[in-house]
């Protein structure tokens, strides 16, 4: 199980990225250098390999970590994963990250990885705010830090720094969220979703609503993935538990109720998921025997989408 609600042990983390958000084509150098090296982030000359200064390769690697792309499995090797492999090898089902739909799922799995990621996590599943500021979003991290993860050791002004970092992966240093330029910019790729806003004042608001350019496969990948992660031994999932509950599916793409029943009442049965609307009930069915395989499941449906939809 990989919820922090569910994790005793939890320990979130608010550095690693060394000031970074990760630029366009950082996660494909990062996996198809370490296909070739696995000890390509050790390398005394990796900042050449990579294309990027020292600290860059630090934050290369912390990104392709927190996503599941990467595991490091011993000191100064790295192990690229399914997903990784799957995406971004040469290959892969997206190698230049051309698929909108790529940009959601990195979305997902960093909003899930409360480990490496938490701000992501919190900000987006459990903060419960709209409009806030900088500010207010440091008080609550920190908050939630002492609370909740005591062996987590943070100042202030390194929450602040992740901050910064959290929302320049989706907030424009330019103001312009052309896709065509993005790949020219320093800016996140994840700025082209439009999930957070920031006003001339410096006031931020997430962005909720139906966000039409989320495939609904991608939507349907995070699903399966979040009940096996979170819910693994449960049939059936109350509208509630994919929206409102730590971790949701529905908090972290930052849909709309509306939004996310009109996603569900088209979902395919071929996905292992059904909407249900029984007396006043709304539930997703679990449709699928993929229970003792892990990954199986959420893999079929991410296959299926870069195979028949996605724009590669």
């Amino acid at each position: 199980m990989q919820s922090a609600l569910t994790d005793p042990e939890v320990k979130y983390n608010f550095s690693g990225h060394e000031s970074f958000p990760f630029r366009f084509g950082w996660l494909v150098k990062g996996v198809q250098r370490s296909l070739e090296d696995n000890r390509v982030f050790n390398r005394e000359d990796a900042p050449i390999i990579l294309g990027v200064g020292k600290n860059m390769v630090r934050s290369i690697k912390y990104w392709c970590s927190a996503m599941g792309l990467i595991t490091v499995p011993q000191a100064g090797t790295v192990c690229v994963t399914d997903m990784g492999k799957l995406l971004f090898a040469k290959d892969g089902l997206d190698p230049y990250m051309e698929d909108i739909g790529t940009l959601w799922l990195l979305h997902w799995l960093m909003v899930r990885s409360f480990e490496y990621t938490s701000t992501w996590y919190l900000a987006f599943t459990r903060f419960g705010h709209v409009t806030f500021t900088r500010k207010q979003l440091v008080e609550y991290l920190l908050k939630s830090a002492r609370d909740e993860s005591p062996r987590t050791r943070v100042t202030e002004s390194s929450m602040s720094r992740d901050v910064d970092v959290f929302v320049r992966t989706y907030v424009s240093n330019t103001g312009n969220r052309s896709s065509a330029l993005l790949e020219e910019s320093f800016d996140c790729p994840l700025v082209e979703l439009g999930l957070l806003e920031e006003s001339p004042t410096g006031v931020l608001s997430f962005v909720i609503g139906s966000h039409p350019s989320l495939p609904d496969m991608i939507l349907a990948f995070a699903l399966a993935d979040y009940w096996e992660r979170v819910h693994p031994q449960q049939k059936t999932l109350s509208f509630e538990q994919t929206i409102y509950i730590d971790s949701a599916p529905g908090a972290a793409f930052k849909l709309t109720e509306n939004a996310l029943v009109e996603r569900f009442e088209r979902l395919p049965e071929w996905t292992g998921l059904r909407f249900d609307e029984t007396a006043g009930r709304r539930m997703l069915i679990r449709l699928n025997n993929d229970a003792d395989k892990p990954s199986v499941w959420p893999l079929r449906i991410l296959r299926h989408y870069y195979e028949t939809e996605g724009e590669t």
